[in-house]
């Protein structure tokens, strides 16, 4: 079955925003904050002197997981927005970080443990700084399709500059870009 991709060039239409789910880490967060307070009632109210090893190290473990789940909701890429001059990457507790599209110097989709997308940018003080985005954040294609247009001066490794090329391609014959599910 094939499902068609919905890419579009942002240029002309700025600012264009995407960004997760509200509601989806709303959610997480709530539920990652229930399951600590639950890890912490049961560490503090339920254990006794006489307890099994097993029940006070396993509240311990979940707590870590829960906590560890908690600061990655709190801390990965919340939102992308394109500006006329600029990326602007938001976060809910880091602070943002926005970059001129004319100080991308690289752009690489690299799979250590899941996929990631790294952009390689100047800072306003000259540093060579690199940004790691988690490629499954919502339209991630049509994000790396539209840096790459805005940012043509950008390196990009084999594999993501093949998928951009193919967009390219497609867009440029006027078809659909579809998608094999």
């Amino acid at each position: 079955m094939q499902r068609e991709l919905n890419i579009q060039s942002v240029q002309g239409r700025m600012p264009v925003k995407f960004s997760v789910k509200t509601v989806n880490r709303i959610l997480g967060i709530l539920f990652q904050a229930f399951i600590i307070f639950c890890c912490l009632l049961v560490l503090f109210t339920s254990l006794k002197k006489g307890s099994s090893v097993w029940l006070k190290i396993i509240p311990l473990i979940v707590l870590f997981v829960a906590l560890d789940n908690l600061l990655r909701h709190l801390t990965t890429l919340n939102s992308l927005v394109f500006t006329p001059d600029y990326l602007w990457l938001k976060y809910l507790l880091l602070p943002s970080v926005q970059i001129p599209y004319d100080n991308i110097s690289k752009l690489e989709l690299r799979k250590d443990i899941t996929y990631n997308v790294f952009i390689t940018y100047t800072d306003k003080k000259g540093k060579t700084r690199v940004l790691k985005c988690p490629a499954s954040f919502p339209r991630m294609i049509e994000i790396l399709y539209n840096i790459a247009e805005l940012a043509p001066q950008a390196q990009m490794n084999d594999e993501l500059a093949k998928m951009v090329n193919v967009i390219r391609d497609i867009k440029s014959k006027g078809e659909k870009v579809s998608d094999e599910v």
